[in-house]
């Protein structure tokens, strides 16, 4: 889960001592049993400098498998936070194509099981928060599976 964060009070570092309007964003990793650990620091120094950030948008951008991010900031350019991490996981990433009026299959809901179980829950989205619309592709990490049993 990762989460765009700038304080919505552009004056709160004059009216408080403990917040600012540039805030750090902040990446959370799913821990599988309704937890998340926070991999902030892991993110990078691009990914932490602190910024009034408002929108952020997800999605494969250069097609290789990992979710590349763009941020963006109340007075300031937006700012393309590319995936460069070393991994050995797995992936699908799903275009729905409507037959009607709703042709990229927007607020299907989509079940995955995975080859030792899992099973796996996404949406068809592009809305994502303020300022920002995602990759209309449906993402899955897969892990370690290779195969998917069910769609």
């Amino acid at each position: 889960m990762v989460v765009a964060r700038g304080n919505v009070m552009d004056n709160i570092g004059e009216i408080s001592r403990h917040f600012t309007y540039a805030e750090s964003n902040s990446v959370f990793r799913n821990l599988g049993n309704g937890k998340f650990e926070d991999v902030s620091a892991t993110a990078g120094a691009d990914f932490t400098r602190p910024k009034p950030h408002c929108g952020l948008a997800y999605g494969d951008l250069d097609n290789d498998g990992r979710m590349d991010l763009v941020v963006t900031s109340l007075g300031g350019p937006a700012r393309v936070l590319r995936n460069v991490t070393e991994t050995r996981n797995h992936l699908i990433l799903l275009k729905l194509v409507g037959t009607k009026s709703n042709r990229m299959g927007i607020g299907a809901q989509i079940r995955v099981t995975t080859d030792d179980g899992r099973r796996l829950y996404n949406e068809a989205t592009t809305s994502t928060g303020y300022s920002a619309s995602s990759d209309p592709r449906v993402h899955f990490g897969l892990g370690g599976s290779r195969v998917i049993r069910e769609i």
